[in-house]
């Protein structure tokens, strides 16, 4: 997993994505949510960052700053396109997202883990009224049907594998008094948490050193349709986590007798039960498990209730993963510890 030595480099890496990516929603006319995913993609994706020099801090200087730490940490991303045969292809929508995090231990292998997500992208539109981000800015495009699609996959695949992506301005580019309203959410939400371990500490000094978080791709709960940019920011922390501090929440340790509770106090909101291999195949493209999961779907009245909302599979897959001894030979990476 990454310690403190390294949360550094990935932080810097991965607040540079979230700021290229929020910089598209202060223009005139933002880009809708299928752009922003691509653009979200297209930022992350290696060969892309290198072919268009997108990112002052890219992943080649990321995993150049990990190397020469010593500790034989390597930082991944990839991005696949899954094709589905024309049976299915109904069911694919283009602006969710499938996001793999895999962890690969060489030295330690019983450490290694894989998980997956489903991901439904909605942007934050401005207050009519005012033009602006404002304290009335809402997710306008989140809807009923959409909750109950997602209520449905929850049931069968666990809460846990489901998460809103929310794509939103910095804080930095809100109105003032916005702006306020937000850090002082953030405040009420972390004053009183305990910063302990890897992960904790980082978000202590990141708050130090920034005078708070100003993250604009946040990862939410499915519990409840997304409302206002109010709302999102008060469950801050709590069940909604930046992009940056979703990873980050996922690739440090947690002590094996329950000490660690995330983040924050409030526990760690990536560890609901689910099946973590069922949604790992379904979100890069396996025929099998993804017809089995229409089917469960129609069966339990789906195609009854909301025959608009079925649209379960996503366009594309971002693979996130971390590997510890990469460079190692195969037959002697594994630590021999007597």
């Amino acid at each position: 997993m990454l310690g403190p030595q390294h949360l550094t480099h990935l932080i810097r890496y991965l607040d540079g994505v979230d700021y290229a990516l929020s910089q598209r929603m202060v223009r005139k006319h933002p880009p809708d949510e299928p752009a922003l995913t691509n653009e979200l993609c297209a930022l992350l994706d290696a060969d892309t960052q290198r072919a268009e020099e997108s990112l002052p801090y890219s992943v080649d200087q990321l995993n150049t700053d990990l190397a020469a730490i010593g500790d034989g940490i390597d930082f991944e991303v990839t991005l696949d396109t899954y094709p589905h045969n024309t049976a299915m292809e109904r069911h694919v929508s283009q602006s969710d997202l499938g996001l793999v995090l895999t962890y690969e231990n060489r030295i330690l292998p019983n450490e290694s883990w894989s998980t997956a997500y489903l991901v439904q992208a909605k942007r934050l539109f401005r207050n009519l009224h005012s033009g602006e981000y404002d304290q009335r800015a809402s997710f306008q495009a989140a809807n009923a049907d959409q909750q109950a699609r997602l209520d449905r996959l929850s049931a069968l695949l666990g809460k846990g594998a489901l998460r809103y992506g929310l794509y939103c301005p910095q804080t930095v580019s809100l109105p003032n008094q916005t702006r306020m309203q937000v850090r002082a959410l953030h405040t009420r939400n972390l004053a009183d948490q305990i910063f302990d371990f890897g992960a904790g500490l980082a978000l202590r000094d990141s708050l130090l050193s920034n005078g708070g978080i100003d993250a604009g791709i946040w990862l939410r709960s499915i519990e409840g349709k997304p409302a206002g940019l109010l709302g999102l920011h008060g469950d801050a922390f709590r069940s909604a986590l930046p992009l940056t501090w979703f990873l980050i929440e996922h690739f440090t340790p947690r002590p094996p007798h329950g000490a660690f509770e995330g983040l924050t106090r409030w526990g760690p909101i990536v560890s609901e039960p689910r099946d973590h291999d069922r949604v790992k195949r379904i979100v890069t493209g396996d025929q099998q498990a993804i017809r089995e999961l229409i089917d469960e779907l129609s069966t339990a009245g789906e195609e009854h209730e909301a025959p608009g909302t079925i649209t379960v599979l996503p366009r594309r897959t971002i693979t996130v993963k971390t590997t510890v001894g990469k460079s190692l030979p195969p037959d002697v990476a594994q630590a021999q510890i007597d």
